[in-house]
């Protein structure tokens, strides 16, 4: 029988240093598996999309994001439930939520939303979210897509707020996916929404991908194979957790808490750890539980847990010691710190000074191929390639900023 979900982990090394150690790294992934024997047919969706018509959303970019909304009823089956908001100071439900049986009454609502004026963004996010929540059931797939172009400058505009708003609908089952378009967006808010929204977070260039972008966020809702996933981090004595790269992280009763969200069939979500380990006796000790929990869509939502004992190996050992360490691992553990040094390179340039920001990205450029040849990595010096390209003919700009993030972003997700 297949499971929805697969897990593993990887250490950076085989030994550690019985003495203790400062930083470690541990993977863990989750992996979403196939679906169980004669289970054929999807979870249904319940999804709103919630579209910025502000004034500077007209022409080709309203026009692409109305493509893209076809295109999402084109593809939903009448176990489905679609809703639409549009929004600019004022906030319009444009499809109430129903089932998708009449796609060509659909478009024909989608084809009334024309440009307005102003960016009531957190308004069209809590009615989307709202039309959601009234519709969730057991079983079913629920998502918000948020597309915008601009700022939030209506309604709520704090961002804290913005992505407390998120959370909370999060926590109840509802992720939220965000989609900015263009160079005029806030990329730390839409980020920001996603993150906490338990979604997927998209920079669209050019307003001609916005149906392809559409498309992608589409093709995962449809094979969804486990909601809600949970991991919970519970170190042993002697452990500590420095860091946890790739979500939002959450204290809960003191221990450390990440929510990923809803896995796709074949989709790897990753967390990459770091860890310090006071002083141990030799042999394998464990270090660490994992407690996952999820909803098994493949089981009409049946809720299910995992509980994993992380063990690691200590030694005093020179040879063990000295034994080389995980590729995998150590290029995720390159990924993020590249991640890391992108998003200190974009304060840089945004305080004015770009020569430090170069620096940040040339010294994790170099490393990451020196790495690459040290290790004989071609995927390490693919990723040194990139991160070289984005200081060819450098010009800090809006848009230059949005790629820098959207760059970090991936790495920090290690895709």
């Amino acid at each position: 029988m297949n499971r929805p979900v697969l897990f593993d982990h990887a250490w950076s090394k085989p030994y550690f240093p019985a003495a203790g150690t400062e930083k470690v790294y541990l993977l863990i992934e989750a992996r979403g598996g196939g679906k169980k024997d004669g289970i054929k047919d999807r979870a249904p969706i319940n999804l709103s999309l919630v579209l910025d018509r502000s004034g500077s959303m007209s022409g080709n970019p309203l026009m692409y994001s109305k493509r893209a909304c076809r295109f999402v009823a084109d593809q939903m089956n009448s176990d489905d439930l679609l809703s639409l908001v549009a929004f600019d100071d004022q906030v319009r439900t444009v499809i109430m939520p129903a089932k998708v049986t009449h796609k060509d009454l659909i478009k024909q609502h989608i084809d009334t939303i024309e440009a307005g004026g102003t960016t009531n963004l957190s308004g069209g996010l809590i009615e989307g979210a709202q039309h959601v929540r009234k519709n969730k059931a057991e079983g079913m797939v629920n998502r918000v897509v948020l597309l915008s172009d601009g700022h939030a400058n209506e309604g709520i505009i704090d961002r804290e707020k913005l992505f407390a708003i998120a959370k909370e609908f999060r926590t109840s089952g509802i992720g939220i996916s965000s989609m900015g378009v263009g160079d005029g967006f806030d990329e730390e808010l839409m980020e920001g929404i996603a993150e906490h929204g338990g979604g997927n977070f998209y920079y669209i260039d050019k307003a001609d991908d916005i149906p392809s972008i559409f498309q992608q966020e589409l093709q995962g809702l449809l094979s969804v194979v486990a909601q809600n996933m949970k991991l919970r981090l519970i170190p042993s004595d002697g452990t500590v957790i420095t860091g946890i790269y790739g979500y939002p992280v959450y204290d809960q009763e003191g221990n450390s808490v990440i929510y990923a969200g809803d896995i796709y069939q074949d989709e790897v979500k990753s967390v990459l750890v770091e860890l310090a380990f006071h002083p141990h006796t030799q042999g394998t000790h464990k270090v660490l539980q994992l407690d996952w929990e999820y909803a098994d869509v493949t089981e009409n939502a049946a809720a299910c847990s995992t509980s994993i004992d992380i063990e690691a190996a200590f030694t005093s050992d020179i040879n063990l010691l000295n034994e080389p360490g995980n590729l995998e691992v150590i290029k995720n553990v390159e990924l993020t710190k590249s991640a890391k040094a992108i998003e200190e390179a974009m304060e840089a340039f945004d305080q004015g000074d770009m020569h430090h920001g170069h620096k940040l990205l040339k010294t994790q450029a170099d490393q990451m191929l020196q790495m690459s040849v040290a290790l004989n990595s071609p995927a390490m010096a693919e990723e040194s390639a990139k991160l070289y390209s984005q200081l060819d003919n450098f010009e800090y700009s809006s848009r230059k900023r949005k790629e820098l993030h959207q760059e970090k972003y991936r790495r920090m997700k290690r895709k």
